[in-house]
């Protein structure tokens, strides 16, 4: 598949971008810095961009067999308006070029899923990290009223490490105060997803 990533030079854009090298897709990596991105690949294309810049989204977009979204805020305690402007963008842009295939990340803090979580993560959504649940809300509301054949990944507290065996499921719930997962197996998942339709139109958690 031909696959543009937005957020491709974050913590998990570069892995989702690495894997979906090695799974053989052509991959646009739509980063606002460049230097961010310390990869090169005969199937790799880097775009340097604002993703706010409706333009520079729709051009990045119009060839594609499908998108990952990767993006957060830069700060997770301070809402960032600019992301949930970037998010519209890439949905209208999709929506324009026909351009059906969206997977998003967002995260197992926000309400629907946030009963799900460990206790710590429950209290962090509220708390320290309120505005970025805010701000994935904002953004999964976006998504639900496109037209597009979406994927909303939610996964538990990101961290690094390596492949494991990692749980999916719309229902499942963390075993202890944590709901983890890596980085790594996040982008496993984010990138299956782009060409697997089991789950369209749902939302999955991932978690150990």
């Amino acid at each position: 598949m031909n696959i543009v990533i937005f957020g491709a030079s974050g913590k998990t854009g570069q892995h989702v971008v690495r894997q979906a090298l090695a799974s053989g897709h052509t991959i646009t990596a739509f980063c606002r810095t460049t230097a961010k991105l310390p990869l090169s690949d005969t199937g790799l294309y880097i775009i340097q961009g604002d993703a706010t810049n409706y333009p520079a989204v729709y051009a990045a977009v119009s060839s594609q067999d499908g998108v990952i979204v990767t993006l957060g805020a830069a700060r997770p305690t301070i809402f960032d308006q600019s992301v949930v402007e970037a998010m519209a963008n890439i949905v209208k842009a999709m929506e324009a070029s026909r351009v059906h295939r969206l997977v998003y990340m967002s995260a197992i803090n926000v309400a629907a899923s946030r009963p799900q979580a460990g206790l710590l993560v429950r209290f962090a959504a509220t708390t320290a990290l309120k505005s970025e649940t805010k701000g994935h809300e904002e953004r999964e509301k976006i998504v639900h009223q496109s037209n597009l054949d979406w994927t909303i990944v939610r996964p538990g507290k990101l961290s690094n490490g390596p492949h494991r065996a990692y749980r999916i499921g719309e229902d499942i719930r963390a075993k202890g105060l944590f709901a983890g997962i890596s980085r790594t197996d996040v982008a496993d998942f984010l990138v299956k997803q782009a060409a697997d339709k089991t789950f369209l139109h749902k939302h999955p958690v991932i978690m150990y």
